[in-house]
Order: C-alpha cells, then sequence, then structure tokens
C-alpha cells in the first residue's frame, strides 16, 4: 500500500468509531458482531467487550478476526485482517480504557450498556493487523 493509500485508509479508519467484527467459534460457526471501536496511527483496533459474550469466547477459542468499517451514503468499506488478544497490564488498559469511554458515551441518546457495569465483567481487546 502506498503513502497516500495508507493515510486515506487510516483517516477512513479514524473518521468512523463503528465497525462489525467477524469471529469464529471453536465449533467453527461464524459470527458477527457490531462494536465500538478506537485505533492508533498504525490500524491497531482496541474495543471493549463483556466477558460473558460470544465474542469473547470466540477470541478465546480463536484470536483470528476480521474487522468491517463501511459507510452507506457513498459505498466505501474497510476491512482488517489480523489477531485479537486481551489486555491484562493496567497501563495497556489506562491507555485505552478513556478514549474507548468516550466513544462509548458519545451519543446523547444512547449509550452503551457496559459502560454501567463493573471492570470485572469487561475486557479490552486488541486487535492487531
Amino acid at each position: 500500500m502506498d503513502d497516500q493509500s495508507r493515510a486515506q485508509a487510516l483517516n477512513f479508519l479514524k473518521s468512523h468509531s463503528a465497525a462489525v467484527l467477524s469471529t469464529v467459534s471453536e465449533d467453527g460457526k461464524a459470527h458477527g458482531s457490531a462494536i465500538y471501536y478506537v485505533t492508533d496511527d498504525n490500524f491497531n483496533i482496541y474495543f471493549i467487550t463483556l466477558k460473558t459474550s460470544r465474542k469473547f469466547a470466540n477470541l478465546q477459542a480463536n484470536p483470528s478476526v476480521a474487522l468491517t468499517v463501511g459507510r452507506q451514503d457513498i459505498p466505501q468499506t474497510l476491512q482488517l485482517e489480523g489477531v485479537a488478544s486481551m489486555l491484562q497490564h493496567p497501563e495497556e488498559i489506562g491507555a485505552h480504557a478513556e478514549e474507548l469511554m468516550r466513544v462509548l458515551t458519545s451519543n446523547s441518546r444512547y449509550y452503551a450498556p457496559l459502560t454501567k457495569l463493573d471492570n470485572d465483567d469487561a475486557a479490552i481487546v486488541w486487535i492487531q493487523p
């Protein structure tokens, strides 16, 4: 990918905050989940999920994922493929938790229910493309 295409793709990714995460269960069944995410300049994706969710169980069984970000007004999508892992260290979690909470609470008419849950119920996931 040339520098201009990379910059355009990163701008597209950063200008959105919702995506569809595709995972595969232990028995090979595909699953898609709508998520809110944040990204960095290296295309790393971070999102929060419940430890009781199907996506969390799927990520534990198979960390290979695909992430699709799209827009309807001008048909355009961006898809990343990578490996997911749970952030474990408090400094890693803290580096992304505040920005994720800002995205999760940015809609004045709706908030993601997991913003009200105990931190022990949720995990921050890192997708490395």
